[in-house]
């Protein structure tokens, strides 16, 4: 089958494949997201696991346990240890379910990345606004 959707890090070394429609599309305020993106806020697609697969540069992805979640779970975030990129989550919910939380920023194509989710919006920026027309969640 082929992809329907690739992506890669900044510096190209990992690649990876995504087959398939997100699952649903996400945009997070929390503390720990805007940390680590550096941002304002990160933005994910969930896909399916079996949907997702990396093609190149498995050995230079990183895994980060992030053990300071508000919620008390762990939440694995993974990026390129060569250019710093962030390229996925995974939390028990996610990983139970069978989803793989992918940011948007990565994807080649970004067309289906619409968000249908906004959390933890009682972290959001004064100054932001995002015209969707989601569910909106003050915390999660």
């Amino acid at each position: 089958m082929p992809a329907l959707n690739t992506g890669c890090c900044l510096c190209e070394a990992v690649k990876y494949e995504l087959h398939g429609k997100p699952v649903k599309c996400a945009v997070c305020h929390c503390d720990s997201c805007q940390q680590f993106s550096g941002s304002a806020f990160m933005a994910n697609c969930w896909y399916k696991q079996n949907d997702f697969k990396i093609v190149r540069g498995r050995d230079a992805i990183t895994t980060y346990d992030e053990r300071g979640t508000v919620s008390g779970l762990i939440m694995k975030r993974s990026f390129c240890k060569i250019c710093g990129s962030s390229l996925f989550q995974q939390m028990t919910q996610l990983q139970e379910a069978g989803l793989v939380s992918v940011t948007s920023g990565t994807m080649d194509d970004r067309s289906d990345a619409q968000p249908t989710l906004e959390i933890w919006c009682r972290n959001r920026r004064q100054w932001l606004t995002l015209d969707h027309q989601g569910e909106k969640l003050e915390a999660q």
